[in-house]
């Protein structure tokens, strides 16, 4: 069966490519999925798109966030024809999955018919920021700063209002401040002036991934505070790193890595810091909406537009937020 597929060729460069995929030698761990939504992530993608990841060659395909239809199914996966399903594989209508070893990838799940399949893409999105909340130690009236309000930070800023948190959003983007406040995030500040005059917090979040925004989450972090490391730092900064050492010394810092991806499958003995656990967790929020995603999505586009996508993320980031592929037509 022919199977389309988004292609990163270089650098601002993509395009829609076909190949064929066979679907008669299925594998007992193997599923076959018909894409109906996929999600660009504007973090990691975008970081691929325009040449900022290093370690890495052209032409690549991205993504890592769709929803799809199974319509074959290995007798190892718990899976049945016509089941819809979150599946974390590259963008493309029509996807053949093989269940790994690694901890989270590739990753494969079932979703309740009642959770909308375009808020259901950014089930990473929300994996990560739910993660970070609850890596943290955050208590009732605890005054949190979240970093960068992409996506991944509204989502972050409104888990920690959830939990009683009194949360204060930065970015530059006046675009995306609106729509954080419009989510009810209502302290949104973009001015630095206006931010070195307020107090230093008990949580401090990055979510930008930014080297220089991580300096300054630590410097405005209080004495015995939590600097939590949200978003993955990619491009070279040169700084006197000795300033941050010493902040952290001298005010007996805590400071947190929070990459998603070690987070395990399953619960474990004494912990329930597992995918499975987190995936209950934002159903319920789904279903309550006390997460609305719904808002964050800006755009459902045709993949053959990808370049343009691409594009409008990266440098029209005020009026974008979260673009959509849809994949039924292919």
């Amino acid at each position: 069966m022919k199977s389309y597929y988004v292609e990163l060729t270089g650098i601002g460069k993509s395009e829609v490519k076909c190949e064929d995929i066979a679907v008669t030698d299925l594998k007992d761990n193997e599923a076959l999925i018909k894409a109906e939504y996929s999600l660009i992530s504007a973090g990691t993608e975008l970081s691929r798109a325009f040449g900022l990841k290093k370690g890495f060659s052209y032409p690549v395909r991205p993504g890592y966030s769709a929803v799809g239809r199974v319509m074959q199914a290995g007798k190892d996966l718990d899976l049945v024809k016509g089941q819809r399903v979150f599946v974390n594989c590259p963008h493309a209508s029509l996807i053949r999955w093989s269940r790994g070893k690694n901890v989270q990838e590739p990753m494969i799940i079932a979703l309740p018919e009642d959770i909308d399949p375009i808020e259901a893409t950014a089930l990473n999105l929300m994996f990560v920021a739910l993660q970070g909340v609850n890596l943290s130690e955050v208590r009732l009236g605890d005054k949190v700063a979240v970093f960068g309000l992409g996506n991944i930070g509204i989502i972050t800023a409104l888990l920690y209002k959830k939990l009683g948190a009194d949360v204060t959003g930065f970015d530059v983007e006046e675009g995306r401040l609106k729509l954080a406040e419009k989510l009810g995030i209502k302290s949104c500040i973009n001015n630095e002036e206006e931010a070195a005059k307020l107090p230093d917090f008990d949580i401090c979040v990055d979510v930008s991934g930014l080297s220089p925004v991580i300096m300054n989450a630590i410097a405005k972090t209080r004495r015995y505070g939590q600097v939590l490391l949200l978003g993955s730092p990619r491009q070279s900064y040169e700084t006197d790193i000795t300033i941050a050492f010493s902040q952290i010394h001298m005010k007996n810092l805590r400071v947190i890595g929070a990459f998603n991806q070690t987070v395990p499958l399953y619960p474990a003995a004494g912990s329930n810091n597992s995918l499975q656990h987190n995936f209950e967790t934002i159903i319920t929020l789904l279903r309550n909406r006390d997460l609305d995603i719904s808002k964050l999505i800006t755009k459902i586009v045709d993949p053959k537009d990808c370049e343009k996508a691409y594009y409008d993320l990266m440098y029209s980031k005020s009026e974008n937020s979260g673009i959509v592929f849809d994949w039924r037509n292919y």
